[in-house]
């Protein structure tokens, strides 16, 4: 019997992007994929039999961008606004005429990764009667609603979208029990709960030493994130307490943190290189504790269930986190980690050097324990098990 074909869309680059390499991984053995998205093909998916890859790189200057804002600005009044926006990126429309080229007519299905990707899923499954299905990675209208230039021009014209297009899909997925309770309340939405969390690893354990606990950050250097504010708790920390990064994403600002760090605490922040996402696990796994405060500046930061946490817990390291809403009531629900009363480095200092090994230990251990419900498998059975029941 043939095989369906499923198309995965994702502007962003796949070999760094977690879920949607999970995406692939637990969708190939029952369906033939076709892949859109950024970057050269990951090392274990070239050449398999199967899985046809677009590459739909960004090919606009900056200045380009900016110059559409305007039409973007109109186009929460009119659709067809909105189309002009969208299919006046020369990115879009060749990502669109590369999968429309190898899209087979009997498209089954086509997987949308954001927002961003939505208006060309539509195009591709209008030709062809394919179902779509949104993953919605945050509450989009308010993904970046710390920058300005976003509050300006973004909410309105993406909740006109997703309000115009609700009818027309087969399904949605999003990252977090609250953000799928805010679709469903502002656009009538019904989304699957995925959770980005890590596929299993057996990764070694080891003892916390007292006098050199070692933490470790990773993920995305973006100067919204505030990772100073990281370094300059460790400046007010116990010699025995050291930070690793491992960074993919601004240079400019890692090169910042870099002097921050130097100027601060000398040898006991280091930088790593980035690795796969399927290394992650085995390099937390070195550390003791996996350290993240995350100041809300909005509504997605609030509700935010991160890629790091779950990879914390999977690694089996102990979680500091700041009183974040949804991230703190998940570390404090589970006990495996500390929740800081405040953002003020001195308040964070003060609670870091109160923790000694064993309490460090007995969170480490609860991670372990939870990463038998949390991880990747069971988080991907509902995706698995939502294209079963949309395509049989």
């Amino acid at each position: 019997m043939k095989r369906q074909t499923i198309a995965v869309i994702s502007f962003s680059p796949i070999a760094r992007d977690a879920r949607v390499l999970r995406q692939l991984r637990y969708l190939a053995p029952d369906y033939d994929l076709i892949v859109v998205g950024q970057g050269p093909v990951p090392d274990q998916w070239a050449g398999r039999a199967g899985v046809t890859w677009v590459n739909a790189d960004k090919k606009w200057r900056r200045i380009v961008a900016i110059a559409r804002l305007p039409i973007l600005l109109l186009s929460r009044f009119s659709s067809r606004v909105f189309d002009l926006w969208y299919w006046s990126s020369p990115a879009h429309l060749a990502a669109f005429a590369a999968a429309d080229r190898v899209a087979p007519p009997d498209l089954a299905a086509i997987h949308a990764n954001d927002w961003n990707t939505l208006p060309l899923a539509l195009r591709l499954a209008s030709t062809r009667a394919s179902r779509v299905v949104l993953d919605l990675h945050e509450f989009a209208p308010l993904e970046f609603e710390e920058r300005l230039l976003w509050r300006a021009f973004y909410p309105a014209p993406i909740r006109a979208l997703l309000r115009r297009s609700a009818s027309r899909l087969a399904a949605t997925i999003t990252v977090a029990p609250a953000i799928a309770e805010r679709y469903r309340l502002e656009f009538g939405l019904d989304p699957v709960v995925v959770l980005n969390a890590p596929d299993s690893a057996e990764v070694p354990d080891h003892a916390v030493n007292p006098e050199g606990i070692r933490m470790i950050h990773h993920g995305a250097a973006k100067h919204g994130r505030q990772l100073e504010l990281l370094i300059n708790v460790l400046a007010r920390c116990h010699p025995r307490f050291s930070l690793d990064f491992m960074l993919v994403g601004e240079a400019g600002y890692v090169a910042d943190l870099r002097d921050r760090a130097r100027r601060l605490v000398g040898n006991r922040v280091r930088f790593r290189e980035p690795v796969v996402p399927d290394q992650v696990l085995a390099v937390i796994a070195e550390y003791d504790i996996g350290f993240y405060l995350l100041p809300p500046a909005g509504y997605s930061a609030a509700e935010a269930l991160p890629n790091k946490l779950f990879d914390y817990v999977g690694a089996g390291a102990a979680i500091v986190v700041g009183p974040t809403h949804a991230m703190a009531a998940f570390v404090r629900e589970h006990g495996i980690g500390l929740v800081t009363e405040s953002f003020d480095e001195e308040v964070v200092a003060n609670e870091l050097n109160h923790l000694d090994a064993s309490q460090i230990e007995a969170m480490r251990a609860r991670s372990r324990d939870i990463r038998q419900t949390y991880n990747g498998a069971t988080e991907m059975a509902k995706v698995v098990a939502l294209y079963q029941g949309l395509l049989t």
